[in-house]
């Protein structure tokens, strides 16, 4: 798979960035891809009380910050570098991104991944400890293996991602089926938020 795996995540990619507008609050996550692991790097976050999806598995990312970011573009490569410390405009190559997704608990979101393909496979992670308890690389062709297809969570079954003591689900879960279903052809069951 290493050989394909940028061009087919390419394949899925659009170039044009959407402009962030008043109707929503707009924010983007760096979905980094390690062709060398063949992986994709996943985030848990920090526990805290005041955050909604404390706890989470996540990709690096948040609000979009006028002012101080150009675009949502620009957005996932800052919270990259603060949350895991990844340069991205040296050590990774830019090949799009995806449609907004929004959070169940929050459709006035809308979030922007962006996809990266790392240049230097060996660029090392410095977890920003505020921001997250872990990060760690996700391999693409492991994944079916940790999927559970019906996990209670917040009360509601669903499926999701189990690797060791970090659950990936919701949102993070719909935007990792998108990428492999697309550019892979691995088919992990449906979240009740996903439109196919």
């Amino acid at each position: 798979m290493s050989n394909d795996v940028v061009p087919r995540l390419r394949s899925i990619a659009k170039s044009e960035v959407p402009r962030p507008d008043n109707a929503y609050l707009w924010a983007a996550v760096a979905v980094v891809i390690n062709p060398c692991l063949n992986a994709i790097l996943i985030g848990k976050r920090t526990i805290n009380p005041e955050d909604p999806w404390s706890g989470d598995a996540a990709f690096p990312g948040g609000r979009f910050k006028p002012g101080r970011d150009k675009d949502l573009v620009e957005t996932a490569i800052r919270e990259a570098r603060e949350e895991v410390g990844l340069d991205l405009v040296n050590d990774a190559e830019l090949l799009g991104i995806l449609e907004p997704f929004s959070p169940s608990n929050a459709p006035n979101i809308k979030v922007v991944p962006v996809l990266f393909a790392l240049r230097n496979c060996n660029a090392p992670l410095s977890i920003n400890r505020a921001e997250l308890s872990k990060a760690f690389w996700l391999r693409i062709d492991e994944i079916p293996k940790y999927v559970n297809s019906s996990v209670n969570i917040k009360g509601l079954n669903r499926p999701a991602i189990i690797i060791e003591n970090t659950v990936i689900w919701g949102m993070t879960y719909r935007i990792l089926r998108k990428i492999l279903k697309e550019a892979f052809g691995i088919v992990l069951p449906r979240d009740p938020r996903d439109v196919d």
